[in-house]
């Protein structure tokens, strides 16, 4: 508690802009050295159709055949969620 407490305290402002920008860098060096952390997000966040199957597979680092056969092995529903409005047209733009 003290650390949580105290070290944004110490950081803010003077290596980052804010608190939020310092959670999103400690966020970013958690998962570089923990990279099997990107797969248990990407898998929670699809489950709960935040995110699309082929943008949950990006954020796995994963291609998205890799990525269902990893539900399956799981044991878990690929479902036919296709995204937000917004990530529609933002893939159907990439085309």
């Amino acid at each position: 508690m003290y650390l949580t407490e105290n070290i944004p305290k110490v950081l803010v402002p003077k290596y980052y802009k804010s608190r939020d920008a310092l959670v999103e860098d400690a966020f970013r060096a958690l998962l570089s050295l923990k990279p099997a952390l990107k797969l248990e997000i990407a898998v929670e966040l699809y489950l709960g159709e935040e995110v699309s199957l082929s943008k949950a597979a990006e954020m796995a680092g994963m291609d998205i055949e890799t990525f269902k056969e990893t539900l399956q092995a799981r044991g878990l529903k690929v479902s036919s969620y296709i995204g937000t409005k917004e990530e529609i047209e933002r893939s159907l733009r990439l085309i």
